[in-house]
């Protein structure tokens, strides 16, 4: 145990407002702070943080907690992690207490992770500033007109071309050289034996998380390097891989830099690239981030949603970028965050993704001296509802095929809107503007849901239950049943419900595909029970389903914690086995129709899903889209 005199004086050091402030934007009310709750979906802000009593409490899911609570439940760490933490932060030692052996080599694991990176930076960044070994590097920035204050607020670096450079200083500072390969900053010599830097002749940029600690790594080629074994040209970008510091689609570049100036605006700016980050904070803005090479996802989205109002896409005007910019509207859109497209002043309907044409990227347009025109973009940016329906309108003109593909395009995005009064205003504007009927509109918004639309009378959206309580495809037939994963984690939140706040639970919504307990989950989360919900869902769940829910099974568990990390494994699995089957079936239907092509990309992408490479699976992903949509 830790002694009380530690919490105490951790408790008395540890300023509530700015641990707090770094995840949830607060606006002083008073003696207090205000802001949207970071545990359940909130568009009022209900949440209140009172400093002079080190206290929050939320008025709508009813949380509330000192610092080390909201540590514990935002994070998943147990309490002696929570101590440990914030003591580092705020100059508390804490003393070290009994655990298992386990738990003692990967907590261990990761800190020396942590320092490796931490020391790694420190070799990149020395590198740099020095007078002659960082010549390259400097010149590169000087060249990107990026100056010493952003260089230093980015803790950027240079990787000399020497293979060795950082390795022996590694191993001169006595770190774990098989770590450093984990986190891919060494790579072993097959033949030699021995390591050797991966990052060569490259400008690092440190993927920093607020609080200051360095996670993973983004290198960008800078020289000309030579061509690889079989003749190819080595890639802009190397990544650190996944390790127990770094989970792809979990981080954003530029976050912890851009964390003050997203409380001062209310919006947080998404670019596509790492430069572009940096570039815009050099020209003054403040609050752009990037997702770090992938598409945006969940994750992204809600670290985002902590920190802003509202969401600014400004990808690039390529077909890429417009790609981008789609995909990124709707994962905002499903997150329920205001999102906006900035658009060139004037070309608000132009058809181009953000504000440049012709495959300007916003470096490029703030390197030409078009800082202000980007002002201007951002200031004006449009709906992001708007936007994504006049894109499917100009394409469909007055062709009825067209046409039903705009409808049934626009209803996948409205599906997702769960807010009833404006996915009303998207089925009026759209409806209007393609001068279609609403129930037309309403009626694909209904199939997009996986529900079948009601035959005449008025429409109403799926998950609207009907006058008699029932959803209408229910009324005459029994309903279908979810699946019994997902059952058996909604069960375990019934009888655990303070696991809702934790990262798993959150993982695992995404991972559900019954639109039921999906809709439990949200309900949930905005401070409904679980159980009381569940006492009233008998006409839309089968009463297999509702006995289950209510069984109380797990009221007894030892580790619900470690419950719901195992249930959240089993449905990442039932995904990722889904998703092979799709995968087998697609490469039997292209080899059927002779297309060995797409054939090929299937199988190169099966083979990067095996090994974990999600970066490569989706980009051939979007190619084998692309083709499809050419043809």
């Amino acid at each position: 145990m830790i002694p009380d005199d530690i919490i105490s004086e951790i408790r008395s050091r540890a300023d509530i407002v700015q641990v707090i402030g770094q995840h949830v934007q607060l606006k002083k009310a008073g003696r207090s702070f205000k802001g949207l709750c970071p545990f359940h979906g909130e568009k009022t802000p209900s949440f209140n943080v009172i400093p002079d009593k080190a206290f929050f409490h939320c008025f709508g899911c009813q949380k509330h907690g000192d610092v080390f609570t909201f540590v514990m439940e935002l994070e998943g760490k147990s309490f002696v992690e929570a101590a440990e933490q914030l003591g580092q932060r705020f100059g508390v030692e804490v003393p070290r207490i009994e655990e298992s052996p386990e738990l003692r080599k990967a907590r261990g694991e990761r800190h020396a992770m942590l320092e490796i990176n931490k020391l790694a930076a420190q070799f990149f960044r020395e590198v740099l500033l020095d007078p002659a070994r960082g010549e390259v590097g400097r010149a590169y920035l000087e060249k990107r007109g990026v100056g010493a204050e952003i260089s230093e607020k980015f803790l950027l670096g240079y990787a000399p071309p020497d293979w060795h450079g950082l390795a022996d200083f590694l191993k001169a500072k006595r770190a774990d050289l098989e770590l450093a390969a984990k986190l891919g900053l060494l790579a072993k010599q097959p033949r030699a034996g021995g390591y050797y830097d991966r990052f060569r002749d490259r400008l690092v940029c440190p993927v920093v998380v607020p609080g200051g600690q360095v996670h993973a790594f983004s290198a960008r080629v800078v020289g000309k390097p030579p061509p690889a074994a079989d003749g190819s040209e080595p890639p802009k970008y190397i990544n650190s891989p996944e390790s127990p510091v770094y989970k792809k689609g979990e981080h954003l570049f530029g976050l912890a830099q851009a964390r003050e100036a997203m409380q001062q605006t209310g919006r947080a700016v998404l670019v596509e690239g790492n430069f572009d980050v940096i570039s815009l904070h050099q020209a003054g803005f403040g609050e752009v981030v990037a997702p770090l090479g992938t598409a945006l996802t969940p994750k992204q989205v809600t670290l985002l949603k902590r920190m802003a109002e509202r969401v600014v896409l400004l990808y690039d005007g390529d077909k890429a970028g417009y790609k981008a910019t789609m995909h990124a509207l709707q994962t905002c859109v499903e997150a329920d965050v205001e999102v906006l497209v900035a658009s060139r002043p004037g070309h608000a309907r132009s058809g181009g993704a953000g504000p440049l044409a012709g495959g300007v990227d916003p470096d490029s347009l703030v390197a030409g001296g078009g800082a202000e025109q980007l002002r201007e973009a951002i200031k004006n940016a449009q709906g992001g509802i708007e936007f994504f329906c006049f894109e499917v309108w100009g394409k469909a003109r007055a062709n009825a095929d067209a046409k039903t593909r705009a409808i049934e395009e626009v209803a996948r995005l409205a599906a997702k809107i769960g807010n009833d009064t404006k996915r009303e205003i998207v089925v009026d504007q759209f409806s209007k503007a393609l001068d279609v009927a609403p129930n037309l509109v309403r009626n694909a918004i209904a199939r997009a849901s996986g529900h079948a639309p009601r035959q005449g009378g008025p429409q109403r959206h799926p998950n609207a239950p009907s006058g008699d309580g029932r959803a209408p495809e229910n009324r005459e037939k029994t309903p279908v049943a979810p699946p019994s994963e997902e059952v058996e984690l909604l069960s375990l939140l019934a009888d655990h419900p303070t696991l809702l706040a934790t990262p798993e639970a959150d993982n695992a919504f995404w991972l559900l595909t019954d639109p039921r307990l999906r809709d439990m989950y949200s309900a949930a989360r905005d401070g409904r029970s679980l159980l009381e919900q569940t006492s009233t869902a008998v006409q839309n769940l089968p009463s297999p389903t509702i006995k289950a829910l209510l069984s109380g099974r797990y009221v007894e568990a030892k580790d619900p914690s470690a419950l719901l990390v195992q249930m959240t494994r089993a449905l990442e699995h039932r995904k990722g086995e889904l998703r092979k089957r799709d995968l087998e079936k697609q490469m039997q239907d292209a080899q059927r129709r002779g297309d060995r092509e797409t054939a090929r990309k299937l199988a190169l992408m099966a083979e990067a899903i095996r090994k974990g490479d999600h970066e490569l699976a989706d980009r051939l992903a979007t190619e084998i889209s692309s083709n499809k949509k050419a043809e």
